[in-house]
């Protein structure tokens, strides 16, 4: 029985240990001047555009294709133009919000 509580004491010390560590060492968001952090915001250079549907890259590789029902009406997106595009944090893969010229 003594045992037994040795070892959950010695559990429970190194539990908050980790916990300490964890809650001291993380590093704080830093919202890059866009006004929602609920999104997650990545850009992409348009490489072409096919009819309504627009192929873009992002810095890192990563290719995106999206419509144009994405797009505000108003605003008129070409070949090599920057954009931005929101996605909801959750989900990422499916979860494209909108689409904003930079």
């Amino acid at each position: 029985m003594r045992k037994r509580i040795i070892i959950l004491a010695i559990l429970l010390s190194i539990l908050s240990v980790l916990f300490i560590v964890k809650t001291q060492t993380t590093t704080p968001v830093i919202n890059q001047g866009h006004d929602s952090s609920e999104y997650k915001i990545v850009e992409y250079k348009i490489t072409e555009i096919d009819g309504n549907q627009f192929y873009g890259k992002s810095e890192d590789g990563t290719k995106i294709v999206f419509s144009a029902e994405s797009i505000d009406s108003s605003v008129t997106i070409q070949v090599d133009d920057v954009v931005l595009v929101y996605f909801e944090k959750d989900n990422i893969g499916k979860g494209l919000v909108k689409v904003e010229k930079k």
